[in-house]
């Protein structure tokens, strides 16, 4: 009876040591808008969901045109529709480079 108790006591500990929390590998945090992204791993569904979000691509069509000192929205309505940019999508980025525009003249006065 002592030598299953103490096999039973033995197996017990051996399983509790064994156990840590390095074992779970976590699931890498999705990232936020505007977040750098650069370190971390990215699978098929995140390189497609990245190349398909409308909003990224509209504020990569945002430029500085050195020559008017403002910011303007490098993509046309027509071209907007054409790519899936809804117009209400394209207003909104047309206020975004507004008031990016307001900011700009402020910082430079």
């Amino acid at each position: 009876m002592k030598t299953r108790y103490t096999i039973f006591a033995l197996s017990m500990l051996l399983g509790v040591l064994s156990c840590n929390e390095d074992t779970m590998q976590p699931h890498p945090k999705v990232p936020t808008f505007g977040e750098n992204t650069g370190d971390l791993p990215l699978d098929s569904n995140d390189i497609y969901y990245s190349q398909t979000d409308k909003n990224r691509m509209l504020n990569s069509m945002i430029r500085y045109d050195y020559t008017q000192k403002k910011y303007i929205l490098d993509l046309s309505e027509q071209d907007a529709s054409s790519i899936g940019i809804t117009t209400q999508m394209y207003k909104d980025a047309i206020k975004r480079v507004e008031e990016m525009n307001k900011v700009n003249i402020e910082r430079l006065q």
